[in-house]
């Protein structure tokens, strides 16, 4: 093995979070020794045109894709393309979908090679000449039968990782599309950062498919680690916000404290967001995080109504304490972004209504609604998968509700979410500052990019 081409195949959603998967592989490959390209459809016109005439071009012996289940369909296209115009390289497909899926991805894909869970320490010992038949989590084909190796390979320490490698994507269009922190400043330059890998609770729509990706333990990385990216991200790309993409970034307090002192203490003066749960909130913590540079915090509320969130998100939380955790944010003047979800099975059309009102009426600065989608291998995938009626390849919380309900088409649902927008932005309290976020040549792109969400 001596040139690897990763592939991340996102052609419709773009972001301003680069793969940062694929960028720790990256770094990884190159740690040794490897010539590695990265090939990003995130803001291409012709991504499969252009597809072509890289491998034609660079023509590397290994091919590796990461798919999200939403992108399921570009990467079963992209490994097509890949075996027409390089039959004999070796075609490796990992990421979530693969994961939890991946006999399944190894058929769609016709990939050599399938992996599952964290994949740095795994993709080192691949390169370095190891069986893959003797590595945990990856899966193949074996004298005609489809064989796995069982076992998940975790890395304990984050910190001796390296960081990801993000010199081989476009980060200038990342910087434009980045919209995280709009609602605080829309002139910030920002980006993304991991600080964690795991999830403790339990969440119906996102457990146990978490836990067989980074395992049942939540793992850490510390603040040295942290700030030492941080500060590379400002020398080499002059960021001045940030952030953190863990999906539950103030489960542990005292770590979190520990951060900020980091942050406070390193001058660096960015402003940042992260994700939180509201029952995870204190005005101790929240105080802390302020000082350091807190700007915005992202709040999974997902529904109004206290009977789906306790019998079909399983969630752990109340509207009360929703209500009290936004209430102490704004107070030390935060922006407040609120994720809904509208269309679980058995969920009433007055239920979906009722998120919708609460969501517009609370002081939330932003909010994001999607449709409920049972992805693979979640608890509310098993609970409900007699109800799905559309292939994984049409999985898309954006615009689809893949369910087949009783009392509600799926139309009617897309068209719910639709009205959750209009009544959220266009009540007068936001409608001056959306208007502000919007305005501008810069502004309008990156409305244009969260547009294709709605």
């Amino acid at each position: 093995m001596d040139k690897v081409l990763f592939v991340f195949p996102e052609t419709r959603y773009p972001s301003g979070q680069p793969p940062l998967g694929i960028g720790m592989l990256t770094a990884v490959s190159r740690g040794e020794g490897l010539d590695v390209k990265v090939f990003d459809m995130s803001f291409m016109e012709h991504p499969f045109e252009e597809l072509r005439a890289v491998l034609s071009g660079y023509r590397p012996d290994t091919v590796g894709i990461s798919v999200l289940t939403p992108q399921l369909a570009d990467a079963v296209r992209t490994a097509g393309i890949v075996r027409e115009e390089l039959p004999d390289a070796l075609l490796v497909v990992g990421g979530p979908h693969a994961t939890v899926l991946p006999e399944d991805t190894l058929r769609r894909t016709n990939a050599d090679l399938v992996y599952s869970g964290e994949a740095e320490t795994a993709w080192r010992r691949f390169v370095n000449g190891e069986n893959p038949a003797d590595i945990p989590g990856f899966t193949m084909m074996k004298d005609g039968e489809i064989f796995r190796t069982p076992g998940l390979l975790l890395v304990r320490d984050l910190d001796e990782l390296p960081l990801p490698d993000r010199s081989m994507f476009d980060m200038e269009k990342y910087f434009e599309t980045w919209y995280s922190m709009d609602r605080v400043d829309p002139d910030l330059r920002g980006t993304s950062i991991m600080a964690t890998r795991g999830c403790p609770f339990k969440c119906t729509f996102c457990q146990p498919t978490l836990s067989e990706i980074f395992g049942k333990r939540m793992r850490k990385r510390s603040a040295g680690s942290i700030l030492a990216e941080l500060e590379l991200l400002v020398s080499d790309y002059g960021i001045d916000a940030f952030m953190f993409e863990d999906s539950t970034f103030v489960v542990d307090g005292g770590w979190v404290h520990g951060i900020c002192d980091a942050l406070i203490e390193s001058g660096l003066d960015l402003k940042w967001c992260c994700n939180v749960r509201a029952d995870l909130l204190n005005e101790d913590l929240l105080d802390h995080m302020v000082r350091a540079g807190l700007s915005k915090v992202n709040m999974g509320v997902e529904s109004a109504s206290q009977r789906v969130l306790d019998e079909i998100y399983e969630k752990g939380i109340t509207v009360e304490g929703v209500r009290r955790a936004v209430r102490m944010a704004k107070e030390r003047g935060l922006v407040v972004q609120g994720y809904f979800m509208l269309g679980a099975p058995g969920e009433t059309r007055e239920e979906m209504m009722k998120t919708i009102n609460f969501a517009a009426a609370e002081p939330f600065d932003d909010a994001i609604f999607d449709i409920t989608t049972p992805f693979p291998h979640t608890v509310l995938w098993d609970r409900t998968k007699e109800l799905i009626d559309k292939d994984y390849c049409e999985f898309d919380c954006f615009h689809n509700s893949v369910y087949r309900l009783e009392g509600i088409t799926p139309s009617e649902i897309e068209k719910l979410k639709k009205k959750a927008f209009w009544k959220f932005y266009t009540n007068p309290r936001r409608l001056l500052k959306t208007m502000r976020t919007v305005l501008g040549p810069r502004n309008l792109k990156r409305t244009m990019v969260k547009m294709k969400r709605v």
